[in-house]
């Protein structure tokens, strides 16, 4: 329950800096249905989702506000189609620790893809560690357990933010340097 009003309290920071952004919405808006939707398509593949290097690629291109708050509304929007339960702060959790990774690494990774891949790789099991986490809060279930359990799945996750982020990554730069000057 504690965990549940520190992503809420974190929700509210998030949306307060945002509000003061002087970020334009219509890009991200663009991203969040992109992102929703490509949280969709993939749905029958387990972890399978290029929502993650979305939201990395925003982090590293437009900024942390601008991913933190996609990374807010994607999981509760995408809930909508997908079903919501007691883990979508904790997906929003995960992928703002992810968000926040690539910010902090920002420099490395504007310079190199390598690194960029190798955050992606370390995402998709970073993300899975913190939904763990409400698996274990609401089912009671042993943490060490569940990570080795998610392990193949978060691999999957892993693996396809790697091949997300490579495909991706000159098609976004190229059309963010076009809406965003």
């Amino acid at each position: 329950m504690v965990t549940y009003l520190i992503a809420l309290i974190v929700a509210l920071l998030v949306i307060i800096r945002f509000e003061k952004s002087p970020t334009p919405i219509r890009p991200l808006v663009q991203l969040l249905a992109l992102a929703v939707l490509g949280r969709w398509v993939f749905m029958t593949i387990p972890n399978v989702q290029p929502t993650t290097a979305i939201l990395m690629l925003t982090a590293l291109y437009i900024g942390w506000t601008s991913a933190a708050i996609l990374a807010l509304f994607v999981p509760l929007l995408s809930g909508l189609l997908l079903g919501i339960g007691p883990f979508v702060l904790y997906q929003f959790l995960g992928w703002l620790l992810v968000v926040s990774l690539t910010y902090l690494l920002r420099p490395m990774l504007l310079r190199s893809s390598i690194p960029l891949l190798a955050v992606g790789l370390v995402g998709g099991f970073l993300y899975g560690w913190t939904v763990n986490v409400s698996f274990m809060e609401v089912i009671g279930v042993d943490f060490i357990k569940l990570l080795l359990l998610s392990a193949p799945f978060d691999l999957a996750h892993g693996l396809s933010n790697v091949v997300f982020l490579f495909l991706i990554r000159p098609l976004f730069r190229s059309i963010l340097g076009k809406q965003l000057g």
